[in-house]
């Protein structure tokens, strides 16, 4: 059966690992200070998305000073449906399904290149979107997917 999501194209617009010299493995890593952000435009009334997603992991002084690496990146993602697929599988999809699909694909590219890095493969922690999701639809007081003004 053929998925009603479809990534079409994707683009890493910025990637930037720093490692930390002065990081041992013998002091306890903590797990981290990530933070996410993205943006989720659609092409008018077409089934056509562009998302953006925004990672940061410990860019404080203080993060970055037990942590094995410091990292920010950007990855854009462009997604179609299937002809035919209605509004609110739309709705219920993009924000989940798209942003899963990039940060699988960051996920990837943090891992391959960290692997040759002076304190190894640094895998990035699991990250519940659903939480984002519904965070930045409060704030914004509409259902992600949803057409806003500046879109």
């Amino acid at each position: 059966m053929p998925a009603l999501l479809n990534i079409d194209d994707f683009v890493i617009d910025a990637f930037a690992i720093r490692s930390n010299p002065e990081y041992t493995k013998t002091e306890p890593e903590e797990s981290g200070d990530i933070g996410i952000s993205f943006d989720i435009k659609r092409k008018g009334e077409e089934p056509l998305f562009m998302i953006s997603l925004l990672i940061d992991m410990n860019t404080s002084k203080k993060a970055f000073s037990c942590a094995p690496y410091q990292l920010s990146m950007k990855i854009s993602g462009f997604f179609s449906f299937v002809e035919g697929t209605d509004e609110e599988t739309i709705n219920k999809m993009i924000g989940l399904n798209g942003l899963s699909i990039l940060y699988g694909l960051m996920r990837g590219t943090v891992a391959q290149f960290t692997a040759n890095c002076p304190h190894g493969k640094l895998v990035l922690p699991s990250v519940n979107f659903v939480e984002l999701l519904k965070k930045k639809a409060q704030a914004e007081k509409r259902p992600i997917g949803k057409k806003s003004a500046k879109n």
